[in-house]
C-alpha cells in the first residue's frame, strides 16, 4: 500500500509541476529514448500520468500501454497493474456516446485488481469498476463490486483495531517499564542523603512532566485513532446508503427510459417536421438570393443598355441595329485636356473626370437622354432613341445648357483651390442615324451615321463654355431658345453646315 501511495504521488506531483507546460512534456518524450527496465517503466507511467493531467488521453492510453508492456516483459506484476490503472482512468475519461471505451475501461480495472495485492490501488479500480458497472448495465458485477468493496473496508477496519490493539499492548508495557522504574527509585532514595533527595526529587518531577506529556501524547493519539475508526465506520455505512441510492436511481432511470420509448417517436416526428421546415426555408432563402442577384443582373444590364434593346436581349439573344429618322446627337469635350493631364497626377486626373462625367450623367437622366459612351474625355448621349420622344432636340439643348452651368460653379471652386478649370465645348446636331447592340462580350450600344459626325464638327467648331448646335437643330428649338448665328463650318459627306450658339 505504501509503495503505491508513493509512486502516485511521485508521479501526481510531477505531473502538476509540467502539466501547465505542454513543451517540457514534449521534451520529456524524447528523452525516453535509451531507456530500458525499470526505468523507462517509470518515466513512461509518469509520462502518462503528465499526459492525463493535461487531459491529452490518446497520448496517456498510449504511455500506460507502453509502461505495461515494458512491466510485463521485466515481470513486474504491480507495475503492470498501475499502467492498466492509468489506463482505465484515461477510458473512462473519454467523451464518447459509444460504449466500447467504457467496457475497455472497465476489463482495464479488472485486470489491474487481477494483478496487485495492493488494497488502495485495489479499492482505486473497485471504485471506479461500480461507476462503470452503474453506466453499463452490469448489475451482477456491480454486485460483486460493491461486496468487494465492503470486504476490503472491513480488512482496513481489522487493520486500525490490530494497530489500537498494539498501540495497548505497547502502552501497558510502557507502564510496566515506569512501574518498575519507580520501584527502583524508590530504593534508591531510601539509601539518598537529604541533599541528594533534593536533586533527585527535582529530576524526579522533570522525569514525571516528560512522562505524563508522553502519557497525554499517546492517550491523544488513541483516540484520534478511534475517531478515525469511527469516521471509517460511518464512511462504509455511507457508502453502502450511496449503493443503495444508486441501484434505486438506476432502477428509476431505466422506467424513465422505458416510458421515455414512446415520446422518442413524437420527438423523431417533430425533428422531421424542424427539418422540412428548415429545408423550406432554406430554399425559400435560396430563391430569395437568386432573385436578388437576377435583379442586380437586370439592373446592370440596363445600366448599360436602354430597356427596350435589353428586353430585347434578353427575349431573343440579339438585339437587332435600328434605324432612326431624327435624333439629336450632344458631343462634349474639354479644352486643353492634355495639357492639364501633364499637370496632374494620373489618380486625381480619374477621379476629376469620373465627378465630371458623373454630374453629366445625372443631369442627362434627368432630361430623359440616352449615354452612349465616353472616350477619353469626351462624352456622347442623344435624345429620341430608342423611344419616339418628339421634344428631344429641346432636352438635348436644355440638357447641355445645364452641364455647362455645373461646370461654371465647378470651375469657379477649382480656380478658388488653385486646381486647372475644366471648361467644356458642346456640340449638338440633329439627324437620322442607326443605333444597336455590337459584340458578344462587354455588349456596348452604339450609334453611327452622319449626324454622329456633324455633332462632333459642332463640338469641336464651338468654344469652351458655348453650346453650339447645327442648323438642322436650330430649327427644331428656335421658337425655345435665343441663338445667334454663326456662319458656316464644312461636315465631311454633308458639305458646309450653318451654326448657331444658344444664348444661355
Amino acid at each position: 500500500m505504501k509503495v503505491f501511495n508513493t509512486i502516485f504521488l511521485l508521479l501526481s506531483a510531477v505531473a502538476f509541476n509540467l502539466s501547465a507546460q505542454s513543451a517540457q512534456i514534449r521534451d520529456f518524450e524524447k528523452n525516453m529514448a535509451g531507456k530500458t527496465g525499470q526505468e523507462y517503466i517509470m518515466d513512461a507511467l509518469t509520462l502518462a500520468q503528465m499526459y492525463y493531467a493535461e487531459n491529452l488521453l490518446d497520448e496517456t492510453i498510449d504511455w500506460s500501454e507502453k509502461a505495461y508492456e515494458a512491466a510485463k516483459k521485466n515481470n513486474q506484476q504491480s507495475m503492470m497493474a498501475l499502467a492498466l490503472n492509468r489506463k482505465g482512468k484515461a477510458l473512462m475519461k473519454v467523451e464518447s456516446k459509444r460504449s466500447v471505451y467504457k467496457n475497455r475501461a472497465f476489463k482495464s480495472f479488472e485486470e489491474s485488481n487481477a494483478l496487485t495485492a495492493d488494497d488502495v490501488l485495489r479499492m482505486d479500480n473497485l471504485e471506479a469498476m461500480k461507476i462503470l458497472a452503474g453506466i453499463l448495465n452490469k448489475k451482477k458485477d456491480l454486485e460483486d463490486i460493491e461486496r468487494d468493496i465492503a470486504i476490503l473496508q472491513g480488512k482496513e477496519l481489522k487493520q486500525e483495531v490490530t494497530q489500537l490493539s498494539e498501540q495497548q499492548q505497547k502502552l501497558k508495557a510502557k507502564t510496566a517499564t515506569l512501574e518498575s522504574k519507580m520501584a527502583q527509585r524508590e530504593a534508591v532514595i531510601t539509601n539518598m542523603t537529604e541533599e541528594q533527595m533534593r536533586k533527585e526529587l527535582i529530576l524526579s518531577e522533570k522525569e514525571r512532566m516528560l512522562d505524563s506529556l508522553t502519557f497525554i501524547n499517546i492517550l491523544d493519539s488513541f483516540s484520534l485513532a478511534q475517531s478515525e475508526m469511527i469516521l471509517k465506520q460511518q464512511d462504509a455505512e455511507l457508502r453502502e446508503q450511496q449503493a443503495e441510492l444508486e441501484l434505486r436511481k438506476s432502477q428509476r432511470n431505466l422506467l424513465i427510459a422505458v416510458a421515455g420509448l414512446g415520446g422518442l417517436l413524437l420527438i423523431g416526428l417533430l425533428q422531421r417536421y424542424r427539418v422540412i421546415r428548415r429545408h423550406n426555408a432554406e430554399l425559400a432563402e435560396k430563391n430569395r438570393i437568386i432573385d436578388e442577384e437576377r435583379k442586380r443582373s437586370e439592373e446592370l444590364l440596363l445600366n448599360i443598355l436602354p430597356i427596350a434593346v435589353a428586353d430585347e436581349l434578353k427575349k431573343n439573344g440579339t438585339a437587332e441595329a435600328r434605324h432612326y429618322d431624327l435624333a439629336t446627337v450632344l458631343f462634349t469635350d474639354f479644352k486643353g485636356f492634355s495639357e492639364i493631364s501633364k499637370v496632374l497626377p494620373p489618380d486625381e486626373l480619374v477621379r476629376t473626370l469620373d465627378y465630371a462625367f458623373k454630374n453629366f450623367d445625372r443631369i442627362i437622366g434627368k432630361h430623359g437622354l440616352e449615354k452612349i459612351k465616353t472616350i477619353g474625355d469626351a462624352y456622347m448621349c442623344a435624345g429620341g432613341l430608342p423611344g419616339l420622344d418628339g421634344g428631344h432636340p429641346v432636352h438635348v439643348v436644355e440638357a447641355a445648357l445645364e452641364i455647362q452651368q455645373f461646370l461654371l460653379v465647378w470651375n469657379a471652386e477649382r480656380v478658388a483651390q488653385g486646381l486647372p478649370a475644366f471648361e467644356a465645348r458642346i456640340g449638338i446636331h440633329t439627324g437620322p442615324l442607326v443605333a444597336g447592340v455590337v459584340g458578344s462580350k462587354k455588349f456596348a450600344y452604339d450609334i453611327w451615321g452622319d449626324t454622329v459626325n456633324v455633332a462632333s464638327r459642332m463640338e469641336s467648331s464651338g468654344e469652351a463654355g458655348r453650346v453650339n448646335i447645327s442648323n438642322s437643330t436650330f430649327q427644331l428649338v428656335k421658337d425655345k431658345f435665343s441663338c445667334e448665328y454663326r456662319g458656316k463650318v464644312p461636315a465631311k459627306n454633308v458639305g458646309e453646315v450653318e451654326m448657331y450658339y444658344v444664348q444661355s
